[in-house]
């Protein structure tokens, strides 16, 4: 990769990340055992533009950031390992692809995996909230969730603007 072309990968990828900490931070609604927010389209197409290990890096760094410049709970760094997770198993799944199995699996994955199980499990030990509590309230949460990450990710990898940047910034 030559120089010019690093840089502006490094550039791309500084931007996608401070729209990652912009949308999960400031442009979301937190209340003590959900949150809702959008950072995961700016995750999708930093997983189509690069590797699964730098959208993993590049999600877990904008979570860690977005907790240090605008805190709305207590930290716990559980967070940063499904941040991370999430950008890992977005990576594996639409690096340079995707099809509608891939945006299926991937969302369910992240949804009731990470999201429900692993999250539930860090403001289990973060505030000693009862597990049914936590899991009969996620787990609605997260079917919705489902339905929207899937329809705004199919829609979005049909967008012609999408795939000519993937198509150009994955040739060089």
């Amino acid at each position: 990769m030559t120089t010019h072309a690093s840089v502006k990968s490094i550039t791309l990828l500084g931007v996608l990340t401070a729209m990652q900490i912009m949308l999960n931070s400031l442009l979301s609604v937190q209340f003590l055992t959900t949150k809702i927010a959008f950072a995961f389209v700016v995750v999708a197409i930093t997983a189509r533009l690069f590797s699964p290990l730098v959208t993993a890096g590049s999600t877990a760094l904008a979570y860690f950031l977005g907790m240090v410049l605008f805190p709305k709970f207590t930290f716990f760094p559980g967070f940063i390992l499904t941040a991370f997770l999430t950008g890992l198993v977005f990576g594996v799944a639409f690096y340079r692809q995707t099809s509608l199995p891939r945006i299926l699996l991937a969302n369910f994955i992240v949804l009731f995996i990470l999201n429900l199980f692993l999250n539930s499990l860090w403001l289990h030990l973060m505030y000693l909230t009862p597990w049914s509590a936590l899991l009969t309230t996620r787990f609605i949460q997260e079917i919705v969730s489902y339905i929207i990450y899937t329809s705004v990710l199919i829609v979005l990898f049909k967008v012609p603007v999408i795939n000519q940047l993937t198509t150009r910034f994955n040739a060089k």
